[in-house]
């Protein structure tokens, strides 16, 4: 909401800035002086909000619809007309004289330094020259804007795709497995069964509803990462040592969803085989402005498939590279018997 606000008072001012500044700063010919509300200003107060129409009639509708749909001969047909409307429109509306503006300047105004004649100029285009510029700067300004909201749009797009990926990957090969392992709890009447069904009802809440978010509390971050190395516990039991550091208080912090839990699933689903020696070292620190996470697998071979770093973590780097620039540091070390991954991440 505040964002919305903000957006609204940024264009207002803007708008504001655009109609009033080019009535302080535009030429005007020697003989248009006098009253500030004269017949040139009403003209160029005219043309200037005609002009902040077109930009967003431009931005919202004419590029989307037509530029972008690569139809330039319609769309310069459509700037052409726009641009004599907005250029004869105003001088109409104020009762321009095109009479008088077909005649030629006066003989003193046609020599030039030293004497020389120079061409004469149509007083009218000497009028709305400055509107020529201005319509000129308002065609390539809301072009450049209009690219880059494509741009950014894009980039968002194949972040939500990449996450839904991310969550695609994660239903299958753990949801299946872990309600197997609640059942086998509720059948040997286990304690640990209410409490492991409480915990992959969070978990799958988090996944389904608040990893939509562009940002989460990293303290919801960290309760997910606890509940699913919980479940994954009572799933694996002895076949995998699990060590878990926390340190340090999240506070307000915010970070994307599901961006270091990437590189905890992975070593979970590369790093565990029943029939080796499974170990899973996780470290996170946490200070007032960044986190750190450390994560270490041993290396094991999974259905005499070679291990790789997954393309969970594939996506987690370009998220990573978009959503963090310069505000991150990753290394990952394939070692001969573990991988690790050491993460510094600057929080918002």
């Amino acid at each position: 909401m505040k964002n919305q606000i903000r957006t609204y008072l940024y264009h207002t001012i803007g708008c504001l800035a655009f109609v009033l500044l080019p009535l302080m700063i535009s030429p005007r010919p020697p003989e248009e002086t006098g009253a500030f509300f004269n017949r040139p200003t009403v003209r160029d107060l005219i043309a200037n909000v005609l002009m902040l129409l077109f930009f967003y009639v431009n931005y919202y509708l004419i590029i989307p619809r037509i530029y972008f749909r690569k139809k330039y001969l319609n769309y310069f047909i459509v700037v052409t007309i726009s641009f004599v409307l907005i250029i004869v429109l105003p001088s109409l509306l104020t009762g321009e004289d095109f009479t008088a503006n077909t005649r030629g300047p006066s003989p003193a105004s046609q020599m030039m330094q030293g004497g020389m004649p120079r061409k004469p100029q149509s007083p009218f285009i000497m009028e709305v020259r400055h509107h020529i510029y201005l319509f000129c700067v308002v065609i390539l300004f809301s072009i450049l804007l209009q690219v880059n909201r494509r741009f950014h749009q894009s980039e968002r797009d194949k972040t939500e795709a990449e996450l839904a990926n991310l969550k695609a990957q994660i239903h299958p090969h753990f949801l299946f497995n872990t309600l197997n392992s609640i059942y086998a709890l509720s059948v040997t009447g286990s304690e640990k069964a209410p409490d492991s069904i409480v915990k992959l009802s969070e978990f799958m809440r988090y996944l389904l509803k608040d990893a939509k978010e562009n940002q989460v509390l990293l303290s919801k971050e960290l309760d997910y990462i606890s509940n699913y190395l919980d479940l994954q516990s009572s799933r694996l039991r002895d076949s995998v040592r699990i060590n878990y550091e926390l340190s340090g208080s999240p506070g307000q912090s915010k970070v994307a969803p599901l961006l270091l839990f990437a590189f905890i699933e992975n070593a979970f689903k590369h790093g565990v085989n029943p029939e080796e020696d499974s170990q899973i070292d996780i470290r996170i620190s946490m200070s007032e402005s960044a986190v750190e996470l450390l994560v270490r697998n041993n290396k094991v071979v999974i259905n005499n498939m070679e291990n790789s770093l997954g393309i969970g973590v594939s996506n987690s780097q370009d998220r990573l590279t978009r959503l963090y620039p310069e505000k991150h540091k990753l290394a990952i070390e394939s070692m001969p018997d573990y991988f690790l991954v050491s993460l510094s991440l600057e929080l918002t």
